[in-house]
């Protein structure tokens, strides 16, 4: 016998799908309005891993766990964009680091406060406390995260996940 899909509830992982991706539609839409068009999720994860250092390839391709070509695609891109720019090294002047611009900084800067701000009206909408249960699903979920997933992304998944689960009493079960 067939079932109506439409009275069962949406899977979870859908939901997930579809929370993500209205997230970054939005987070897209908010940089392309502030002057940052080609701002894109691999611009804002770059940033983050770069913040203010400068990293040599080799470095942002370890930490991105990924090839040096595929590192300086990346690299290549957001040269073209402005957000970052390759600039001698005090040691060795033959290794050019990747360091963000001025124009990096503050895209970077416009993107955590977006996640801020919607996070704020997240929790006006639902409640502190719906925002602070999300957070921690997610955090458990984060914290079961594969190899596929950059190790610097796991890494800051499991901090996250370490520190709440030491300033905040643990959920009702």
């Amino acid at each position: 016998m067939e079932t109506d899909d439409r009275t069962e509830p949406l899977d979870l992982g859908v939901l997930l799908a579809v929370a993500w991706a209205t997230f970054f539609d939005r987070l897209h839409h908010h940089m392309a309005d502030r002057g940052f068009a080609n701002f894109t999720t691999r611009t804002g994860f770059l940033l983050r891993v770069l913040d203010s250092q400068a990293l040599s390839l080799r470095e942002v391709a370890d930490r991105l766990e990924v090839s040096s070509p595929a590192a300086l695609k990346v690299v290549v891109a957001m040269e073209e964009e402005g957000y970052v720019e390759r600039v001698s090294t005090p040691g060795d002047r033959r290794v050019r680091a990747i360091s963000p611009t001025l124009r990096g900084l503050a895209a970077l800067a416009e993107a955590r406060a977006f996640h801020r701000e919607y996070e704020r009206r997240m929790a006006a909408r639902l409640g502190e406390d719906s925002v602070i249960a999300l957070r921690r699903a997610l955090e458990e979920i984060g914290a079961d995260a594969s190899e596929a997933i950059p190790g610097v992304l796991r890494q800051r998944a499991e901090s996250a996940r370490a520190a709440a689960s030491t300033t905040s009493p643990p959920p009702d079960r």
